[in-house]
């Protein structure tokens, strides 16, 4: 059995896409861990809601517990780094924390946002360059863990099924991995993302984007066709999965 740890910023990243691939991972006996930098109490839908930072944080947690529980997480950790302002914290302090998450579960697989963070987000596009420069790190040491770090993304605008103008997709020639997945694993992630109350999800039923599959980018390697796992072929040296020149910002 494999470990996968997935890093993302905020409580619902989990679910918008990658939720009904972690209930076929678990369903295959995998670990998967989940490590949360913030507890998302900056979204806008707390003014619809009336909440304050701290009722939103509080509120926001309770959910996510609840998505741990639908999908059945091997462990989550949640942070508490601003909600928005990842991008203003010293980041040796976050890449510290990633590399603690690495050294203590050892994950095989590492997932988190592409260089685009889909949405833009400063955050998104904080974690994703921490995650990316600690595992590169790791592979300078020879450390071999993570073997493979993946990003998951949206998928490219197929026939009239195309994402909203403010969410961005890779190109096909960047995918390297697609993960299928059933109808069961998709209506599982959904009811992961119905614990998310505070923000409506049914305005564009994301999950729709990814009937097809959830594709991934894969740093450091390139797949044409594309993957169906993101175990399959995985690498083995012990010097870790990534290229040197890779590894160069």
């Amino acid at each position: 059995m494999a470990t996968f740890l997935y890093v993302f910023p905020h409580p619902d990243d989990e679910s918008f896409g990658p939720g009904p691939g972690i209930v076929r991972q678990r369903r295959a006996g995998h670990e998967v861990h989940l490590l949360t930098f913030t507890h998302g109490e900056a979204t806008s839908h707390r003014h619809r809601l009336g909440y304050g930072r701290a009722e939103m944080s509080r509120m926001r947690y309770r959910q996510l517990q609840q998505v741990a529980e639908t999908l059945d997480l091997t462990s989550l950790t949640v942070l508490e780094y601003p909600d928005g302002g990842l991008a203003e914290q010293n980041p040796l302090r976050l890449e510290e924390e990633v590399a603690d998450r690495f050294h203590s579960i050892r994950p095989d697989v590492a997932i988190t946002f592409p260089d685009h963070g889909i949405t833009r987000h400063s955050d998104h596009l904080t974690i994703h360059h921490a995650v990316k420069r600690v595992a590169c790190g790791l592979r300078a040491e020879g450390n071999n863990h993570p073997r493979r770090l993946a990003f998951i993304t949206f998928p490219p605008p197929s026939g009239d099924l195309a994402p909203p103008d403010d969410l961005q997709h890779s190109p096909p020639e960047r995918i390297d991995c697609v993960v299928p997945v059933c109808t069961s694993e998709l209506e599982q992630g959904r009811k992961a993302l119905e614990h998310y109350v505070t923000y409506q999800p049914d305005d564009h039923r994301p999950l729709k984007f990814f009937a097809d599959g959830i594709p991934f980018e894969i740093f450091g390697e390139s797949h044409d066709p594309p993957l169906s796992s993101l175990l399959e072929s995985l690498p083995r040296d012990t010097a870790g999965f990534l290229r040197p020149e890779s590894c160069r910002q």
